[in-house]
């Protein structure tokens, strides 16, 4: 009778005061359930105001971060920004690449140290080593390009079509997936404000690959690899390797590295391995180099333009021993042939002799546009 008299009962609007217990316990450094942490986050996305929604996000995000977030609070939060796409990661279908290896490749951005774009050139090395690789890319958020804007400034166009995407790869054994694209509505409501990583870095981007990949190496630029690891395994049920590296256990990038130490820990089989620590230029014989030595482009087209010449032999030394650490793991990855250093060897080959180049000039013309853009800088 009650309920006759006053109406359906309205659900609150999404604001401060209705999420104030969680964001109290996080601050007191309290962990939360994970249905607390996605009911948390749907809140947090469902402002209206944008300035309230970035500010929010960057409390939530960044404070549950500080107190080290739970794999449960890791996957709620996850999961309430894949909601809004409607993105199911187990809902993905396989490659369609039959009896061959395909190796997903994905990082959280966000860099404590500015470095030309490695994973980009990475993988186009690894691809024309024979690999199949399957990429995230996304715009720059705290650097001067982001895997995405390289590509495109290179001449590569990035379709949302999933299945295009697959045809490129299949003839060219390079598949670049736009973030963007493929969620939508969660990148306009994220806004694209933040410059560390935070909980969603633990696992999302590799989460928006469109396919099930055999294979996963996921680089974030914090110390977490084995938080980072088990968060990822809640969604991926294939080999993994996460890895991270730091010249100075301050500031870390998303990648192999081989100036200071990189942490790896992977799964093989469903066995989780043991964390490491590597000092990568040791393991490798590239010898000593210096955080001068990988200097940024100022602009986006300068960090294309160091993609070319770093594929066409022209970059500083440590630049190219660089791409071909991140190019070997991926290369370990899809095949059972090479040991690291082996493959470490191969990738320096593919550079060497101009492969790399030919293959990005490959992805260009595939993707439906010319090499012209590249052809510029040689």
């Amino acid at each position: 009778m009650l309920a006759d008299l006053i109406g359906p009962r309205q659900a609150p609007p999404a604001g401060p005061e209705h999420f104030g217990a969680y964001l109290h316990r996080i601050n007191a450094g309290q962990d939360l359930t994970y249905e607390e942490a996605r009911s948390y986050m749907s809140l947090v996305l469902a402002i209206d105001d944008g300035r309230q929604r970035s500010a929010q996000l960057g409390v939530l995000l960044n404070g549950m971060m500080a107190k080290r977030p739970t794999v449960e609070e890791a996957t709620g939060v996850i999961d309430a920004a894949l909601e809004l796409d409607a993105h199911v990661p187990a809902f993905r279908p396989a490659h369609p690449f039959t009896g061959e290896r395909v190796v997903g490749m994905a990082g959280s951005g966000k860099k404590g140290i500015k470095t030309p774009n490695i994973s980009t050139p990475a993988a186009i090395v690894a691809a024309a080593a024979g690999i199949k690789v399957a990429k995230c890319a996304s715009a720059a958020t705290s650097s001067a390009a982001g895997s995405a804007d390289t590509l495109k400034n290179l001449g590569v166009r990035l379709s949302g079509d999933r299945d295009r995407t697959l045809e490129v790869m299949a003839a060219c054994n390079l598949g670049v997936f736009e973030i963007e694209q493929i969620v939508p509505q969660f990148d306009a409501a994220y806004g694209g404000l933040f410059f560390a990583p935070h909980v969603l870095s633990l696992a999302f981007p590799a989460l928006l690959l469109p396919v099930r990949t055999d294979h996963l190496l996921y680089g974030i630029a914090h110390p977490d690899v084995t938080l980072s690891m088990e968060v990822l395994r809640r969604y991926h049920d294939g080999d993994m390797l996460v890895v991270s590296s730091t010249p100075d256990n301050v500031r870390y990038i998303d990648e192999v590295g081989i100036i200071g130490e990189t942490a790896v820990v992977g799964v093989r089989g469903l066995e989780r391995g043991n964390m490491r620590r590597l000092n990568m230029a040791e393991v490798l014989g590239t010898g000593s180099y210096s955080l001068s030595d990988i200097r940024p482009g100022a602009t986006a087209i300068d960090q294309a333009r160091i993609v070319v010449e770093t594929l066409a032999g022209r970059s500083h030394r440590a630049l190219a021993d660089l791409v071909a650490v991140n190019a070997a793991t991926l290369i370990f990855l899809g095949t059972s042939q090479h040991t690291l250093p082996e493959a470490f060897a191969l990738a320096r080959e593919v550079l060497d002799s101009g492969a790399g180049l030919a293959k990005l000039r490959d992805l260009a013309r595939l993707s439906g546009d010319t090499d012209e853009a590249i052809r510029r800088w040689l």
